[in-house]
């Protein structure tokens, strides 16, 4: 269940929701933007199928007193001033008991629209595509008939291809994963989000998915961020430079995010340089 810290009213805000996938990229994502944008923490997910974590507050500066608060497994954030909501989880999940409980709330929170951050193995791409870009996006109907054009057209975001299916279906690609005549559709490693995207198909909902491998996915998880800034406009592009780009416009300096004080301890704690004397 949802525990608020207050009342809440969000029907004219955006969700986005990381999901625990490939690298934790989606997560990672949702940590530049709280941190960035200090986002307010207004609640946590209590859940039974939900994996206890706590810890210290992962994005207080070391001066800050907000730095002596705990923080838990599955916590909600907010910013009034950007109308976003941001849903942060730290823990592995019974993936199908878990979406079917969060796509129940989030159909009771009646959102603007949903964004669903993840990340997909990249070894698993089909050759073509393998060079352009690594982006993929899912479209609920809603959101199709909205923003499809824009999405295209503007954000040059590519639609996740469908596969074919083999004559035999396997554990991995399975009849329920069908589409119609266009094969089916292939996410390895993304995490619940393809269960929260078919239970939410009434709503506008985007799933955004980048292929990454894992290892270090700190500049994933920005290329993930500044992809859905070019859309929410969450933060403004800095001076423009002096080149320009083939249409004439003058080309902008990327945005700059905030890397929240957690991310240092992200390969561990440093050595003691005694231990070489």
């Amino acid at each position: 269940m949802f525990i608020p810290s207050r009342q809440q009213d969000w029907h004219d805000f955006t969700l986005i929701l990381p999901t625990v996938s490939v690298g934790n990229v989606g997560q990672l994502a949702a940590d530049l933007i709280i941190s960035t944008l200090h986002l307010e923490r207004v609640g946590y997910v209590l859940h039974p199928s939900l994996l206890p974590v706590i810890g210290s507050n992962p994005y207080a500066d070391d001066d800050d007193s907000a730095s002596y608060k705990l923080t838990t497994s599955c916590e909600v954030f907010e910013s009034v001033v950007s109308k976003i909501v941001v849903i942060q989880q730290r823990a592995p999940v019974i993936k199908k008991i878990y979406a079917d409980w969060l796509s129940d709330w989030i159909k009771s929170q009646h959102f603007r629209q949903v964004v669903v951050l993840t990340s997909s193995f990249a070894q698993d791409r089909l050759d073509h595509q393998i060079s352009g870009s690594p982006f993929r996006i899912l479209l609920s109907p809603v959101l199709e008939e909205q923003e499809g054009e824009f999405f295209k057209t503007k954000l040059e975001w590519v639609k996740l291809e469908p596969r074919q299916p083999n004559p035999a279906f396997t554990q991995i690609q399975s009849p329920a994963d069908s589409l119609p005549g266009n094969g089916y559709l292939h996410m390895p490693g993304s995490g619940i989000a393809k269960l929260v995207f078919d239970n939410c198909q009434e709503l506008p909902v985007l799933v955004l998915l980048m292929f990454v491998s894992e290892g270090d996915n700190a500049l994933d998880a920005v290329a993930v961020a500044d992809q859905i800034n070019k859309w929410l406009s969450l933060l403004p592009n800095q001076d423009p430079c002096d080149t320009e780009e083939p249409q004439g416009h003058l080309k902008r300096r990327p945005v700059t995010w905030k890397i929240p004080r957690s991310w240092r301890l992200v390969f561990g704690s440093t050595y003691e340089p005694k231990l070489f004397h």
